[in-house]
């Protein structure tokens, strides 16, 4: 049986197809993203047919394919974007560009024609604007004809040493829909049966304490001190983003201490931030597969990405109902 075809959008630096393809069932036969640091990651990462560098609205037309990925950005609905933010009205962060970019996947859609898509974003998009954002999405789905699956993804639950917290959206065309309800991923860890949560002593307990050149040493501004950056070895690491300056604390060493309301401070003689292979590793990728770029491109993609074992767990129910996975991993 031959492999699954994939259109992928606002591909980033592969993350997502880089979980999917694991598999060894799908082919992405074109890509695309506007940022040059992620084109060239995910160029020197990822098996891809053609890769399109640009604004996606400038592309005039998209291939045919049986999967459609795209995990497009939402600029204003972060976490820390609406800390950024705070105060600002819900109609100005829609006017945010990127938060729009959904029409361009649904333009994607209705040409892909793709049997499934699926879609990983950040939780803050489900609640902005009392919600209507994420109906108009969700309604422009099922205009295109596709039955719509929601639902929550913890990067522990999947083998992340990191407390990340996504939604996913995945839609399977209404043909196929009155065979195939999609169920959901299937978490690997962390549950009864199944192996505990990965901690960072497990993922980069055996890294270099001081690896020059790999992370951002430079002073902690007033801002990063207004909350807790530090966790311990035995847990899991925040959420691995996109900025170096923002990067959370390697977990050696004393932890902080709150002084305040937002006042924290440090503690000890060894505090640094997360090296950009570390972000790398607590994301879930294998960090000799980068190519060299400035240290702040590095942090940026790794932060911008899916993590590869999200894109691997919200594929799975698709192949197995393709019949793929019968001598698979």
């Amino acid at each position: 049986m031959s492999n699954l075809s994939v259109l992928s959008l606002f591909s980033g630096c592969g993350g997502f197809d880089i979980g999917a393809l694991s598999w060894g069932c799908l082919d992405v036969i074109w890509a695309n993203d506007i940022d040059a640091a992620a084109a060239q990651a995910y160029k020197h990462m990822v098996p891809c047919g053609e890769f399109h560098h640009g604004d996606v609205q400038k592309v005039q037309s998209f291939p045919k394919a049986d999967i459609l990925i795209g995990c497009y950005p939402c600029t204003g609905f972060s976490m820390g974007a609406r800390r950024r933010a705070k105060g600002m009205e819900e109609r100005d962060l829609m006017s945010i560009k990127g938060n729009f970019l959904y029409q361009e996947f649904l333009r994607a859609l209705d040409q892909a024609n793709p049997k499934y898509f699926f879609v990983e974003n950040v939780t803050g998009m489900v609640s902005a604007k009392n919600g209507w954002f994420f109906e108009q999405q969700k309604q422009g789905f099922n205009d295109k004809g596709y039955t719509v699956y929601v639902g929550g993804m913890f990067g522990p639950d999947f083998g992340l040493a990191q407390s990340r917290n996504r939604i996913f959206i995945a839609g399977v065309r209404k043909d196929i829909a009155e065979h195939f309800i999609y169920p959901g991923p299937s978490v690997t860890h962390g549950k009864e049966g199944l192996p505990p949560y990965r901690t960072m002593k497990e993922v980069i307990g055996g890294m270099p304490l001081i690896p020059k050149g790999e992370y951002l040493d430079e002073s902690f501004h007033g801002h990063y001190l207004t909350r807790q950056r530090k966790r311990g070895w035995g847990q899991q690491s925040y959420t691995i983003v996109a900025s170096g300056s923002h990067v959370t604390l390697h977990p050696a060493g004393s932890p902080m201490k709150e002084i305040g309301k937002d006042k924290w401070i440090l503690q000890g003689d060894f505090n640094r931030r997360l090296s950009w292979r570390e972000c790398a590793r607590l994301q879930g990728f294998d960090d000799s597969k980068f190519p060299e770029m400035p240290l702040k491109h590095l942090y940026k993609v790794i932060g911008n990405a899916v993590p590869p074992a999200f894109g691997r767990a919200l594929v799975k129910p698709v192949l197995e109902f393709e019949g793929l996975l019968k001598n698979k991993y």
